[in-house]
């Protein structure tokens, strides 16, 4: 319907519809947030609930942990590039090592100091990543949300992490351009034309097995099982840390929401 004005009306309901709307919205809103049959099966593996949603103004302000933050999040991104090019290094470089002679011990050095760059990119990968996530996570926890983001950045063990994952991750860099030239070195001494004919001694460790398995191959997977421990203590770490802090943070608000609240309840007199 239009008025005389031409401009439509808003259609009147009145309290029972308003109320038999509320009512079927609320219905609806039950019915899509239960969890399906997957989410229910995983629950003990993963959380299926969200921290707390406080919109507050003081949020969309700049302050130094964010500054702070957006120079560290490089480090994720510089690290991501190098992982990516150390595992493709690794898993192109011929594993038909012989310790027994010069070039067998170059190319074993060159194989070892490319699994440090990797393993150190991939520590600092997770911090970068980790610290970012968590670090916003708790800002935007509630009315103490900076405090405890400022308390979890300044942590010992969480500048600990930050300052490895930032320095090994500069120092990888010459490594890097190191295990790669003694790559190369090992590669021009086997693909001359007059390169000397392999010999390679069958009673020698190194090309020794363990029924099918190459002893090499084990040291090196036991490495990488020390490796993804080591990871695994990390993120431990992190999220222990960043757990008391969410706790605290719950706690301390607490009594504050609830001062403010009944003070702003109608009503309240004076105590004059």
């Amino acid at each position: 319907m239009f008025s005389a004005r031409g401009a439509r009306e808003e259609p009147s309901y009145s309290a029972m519809q308003l109320r038999s709307i509320s009512k079927d919205a609320e219905q609806v809103m039950k019915e899509t947030n239960q969890p399906d049959s997957i989410v229910e099966a995983m629950s003990g593996l993963v959380r299926s609930e969200s921290m707390d949603m406080t919109n507050d103004p003081r949020l969309f302000g700049n302050n130094v942990l964010m500054k702070r933050l957006l120079a560290f999040s490089a480090l994720a991104l510089v690290s991501s590039i190098m992982t990516k090019t150390t595992q493709a290094q690794l898993l192109k470089l011929k594993k038909d090592i012989d310790l027994t002679t010069p070039d067998g011990v170059l190319q074993f050095s060159s194989f070892l100091t490319m699994n440090g760059v990797l393993f150190t990119n991939i520590l600092a990968m997770y911090v970068g990543v980790a610290q970012h996530y968590f670090t916003y996570r708790l800002m935007t926890a509630g009315p103490t949300g900076y405090e405890m983001a400022s308390a979890y950045y300044l942590n010992p063990n969480i500048a600990f992490w930050r300052h490895v994952a930032i320095k090994s991750m500069l120092a990888s860099l010459p490594v890097y351009l190191i295990s790669t030239s003694i790559k190369l070195l090992v590669m021009f001494d086997q693909d001359m034309p007059n390169a000397p004919a392999k010999h390679p001694d069958p009673n020698n460790w190194s090309l020794a097995r363990l029924g099918s398995l190459s002893v090499l191959g084990i040291v090196v997977c036991l490495l990488w099982f020390c490796a993804a421990a080591a990871l695994v203590y990390v993120d431990r770490k992190h999220r222990q840390i960043f757990q008391e802090r969410y706790e605290v943070a719950k706690e301390l608000e607490r009594p504050l929401l609830t001062s403010v609240q009944s003070m702003s309840s109608r009503g309240a007199r004076p105590d004059v």
